[in-house]
């Protein structure tokens, strides 16, 4: 192995990195893609809404992330705008106008792009292709950005996978006993 120049002041790391967690933020609309009702799959009449933290400590957060995995992005939420659902779209382009001086919904998606909104956060669990429980974060709902500025929000209890039994792989591990100097170790 070629040795590391000046290996005895690089600062140690264990890879781990802070990221974001249930809560409220404050995000910018990055791209918005409309998905109009298909006749054939009966599937749609939904906006797909590409964003990113704006603000504070994780602010651009996605940014680096599809940045760092290619293309993948990681941050986004469906509005629905099918009949059943209308109170719950005018809710959401309330707090975009809301949060967003001077600014006036127009029936055009692209007009969302480069505005801001309040989203609150929390944790599901989903079923991870190895059969384990995984965790993930997913809008729960929206708010203004005055009300998340101001604490007006409530993070929901994480939502339960239904039927699930394994939350997390279990590994034994054996228990650590000191071995004596003439002793050969275990690996």
């Amino acid at each position: 192995m070629k040795p590391i120049n000046n290996f005895a002041n690089v600062q140690a790391t264990t890879g781990e990195f802070n990221r974001p967690t249930a809560g409220g933020y404050c995000v910018e609309i990055l791209e918005v893609k409309d998905f109009p009702m298909n006749a054939q799959t009966g599937k749609g009449d939904y906006l797909k809404i590409d964003y990113d933290i704006c603000h504070g400590e994780f602010a651009g957060y996605y940014t680096k992330q599809n940045e760092r995995f290619g293309g993948t992005w990681f941050a986004n939420f469906i509005r629905s705008y099918k009949e059943s659902a209308v109170g719950m779209f005018k809710h959401f382009i309330n707090c975009v106008e809301e949060s967003n001086k001077g600014y006036k919904w127009n029936w055009e998606e692209n007009s969302l792009v480069g505005k801001y909104v309040g989203v609150v956060i929390g944790e599901e669990e989903y079923l991870k292709n190895d059969g384990t429980v995984g965790v993930r974060l997913t809008v729960k709902d929206i708010k203004t950005i005055d009300q998340i500025v101001n604490g007006q929000f409530k993070i929901p209890a994480i939502k339960k996978l239904a039927g699930a039994v394994n939350t997390s792989p279990i590994v034994s591990v054996p228990k650590f006993t000191e071995l004596e100097d003439d002793e050969a170790l275990p690996f």
